[in-house]
């Protein structure tokens, strides 16, 4: 637990903010140590161990000593800044510019931007990042009519394509849609997942993840729209769901068919070809989390960086170990 940053969490102060403004708030890494003490402990110091009120700061450590039971609380702790070397201002820094970005930013160009000099911390900071994206929106369910389709994500080949394609990921994309007033459909939600295949089984668990809370049995999506693939055919039928069938006898319709999946699908790859050039298949998931998590708030801009910022202090973050256990793979530039 992290004190009283719990309740805080519940009732966020979104504010709206720009790059000038931010300058002005978050000048030196006073404010940036300021602004996260007063978010964890927004009425003073509470020490989760023993609740106590008051406390000293250790400033050779950066940990504050609870004068009650003299339990040392780190100001970072459950939070991915968590034992960072790095200068909270230069995180705060890159939380605005992947929160600002409608296309991610380059490893390489926020290395010279935060003035830091090894390739690696910068790109292990932006998947802190990226994971508290995807914790996030892990909160975040599926309702009513979805869009569901797949893609394949990876070099181009020779080889066979479609639903058999080697050499390349598949990507499952769902997108849940709702009416306005006007009557034109509009897409809510989106989820985008790394599948082993295509099958029934694994589109099932995936309907099951987004759309079941665990206290419910009843799913939340009520039918989903799909390319007529038979694997969707089969899920809507093990699990009680509408089916809206659009076979796509061209693969030019899907824009028109299966709009909102092909938007996320295409935005995706613009990213993945622009400022990532390529993305490693080890870390594609981290990025399409990115990709999603932008979307999902592409109502609330000036309100971007505050709502990433409060994720990075409301998830805990993988260590560097973790991530590079994986291997680095193709790196993101």
């Amino acid at each position: 637990m992290m004190g009283g940053i719990e309740n805080h969490r519940d009732k966020p102060n979104y504010k709206e903010m720009s790059w000038m403004i931010f300058q002005e708030e978050f000048g030196s890494e006073g404010d940036c140590i300021d602004w996260l003490f007063k978010t964890r402990w927004p009425e003073g110091f509470v020490c989760p161990k023993c609740e106590g009120k008051g406390c000293w700061k250790i400033t050779t450590r950066g940990l504050y000593k609870c004068s009650t039971c003299r339990h040392q609380v780190s100001l970072t702790a459950g939070t991915i800044f968590h034992k960072t070397r790095t200068p909270l201002l230069k995180w705060f820094m890159l939380i605005f510019r992947m929160a600002s970005s409608k296309t991610g930013v380059s490893i390489n160009e926020m290395k010279r931007e935060l003035e830091i000099n090894d390739y690696k911390t910068v790109w292990v900071m932006a998947h802190k990042v990226r994971k508290a994206m995807a914790d996030r929106d892990s909160k975040y369910k599926l309702a009513g009519l979805v869009e569901i389709d797949e893609s394949f994500f990876g070099s181009k080949s020779s080889g066979k394509r479609g639903r058999g394609a080697e050499k390349k990921e598949l990507v499952i994309v769902a997108v849940s849609t709702w009416t306005d007033k006007k009557g034109k459909e509009q897409p809510g939600f989106a989820h985008a997942f790394v599948a082993k295949d295509a099958k029934a089984k694994t589109i099932e668990d995936v309907l099951k993840r987004l759309g079941i809370k665990d206290e419910e049995i009843k799913p939340l999506i009520s039918s989903i729209r799909s390319d007529g693939w038979r694997s969707y055919q089969t899920v809507s039928e093990r699990l009680g769901l509408g089916h809206q069938r659009f076979v796509l006898r061209d693969p030019k319709d899907s824009m028109k068919l299966l709009p909102w999946t092909h938007k996320i699908i295409a935005n995706a790859k613009a990213v993945f070809s622009g400022p990532h050039r390529g993305v490693s298949h080890k870390h594609l998931q981290e990025y399409l989390s990115e990709v999603c998590y932008r979307f999902n708030r592409r109502f609330w801009e000036r309100q971007a960086f505050h709502r990433l910022l409060f994720a990075c202090v409301s998830a805990t973050g993988l260590t560097r170990d973790q991530l590079m256990a994986r291997r680095l793979g193709e790196q993101s530039q």
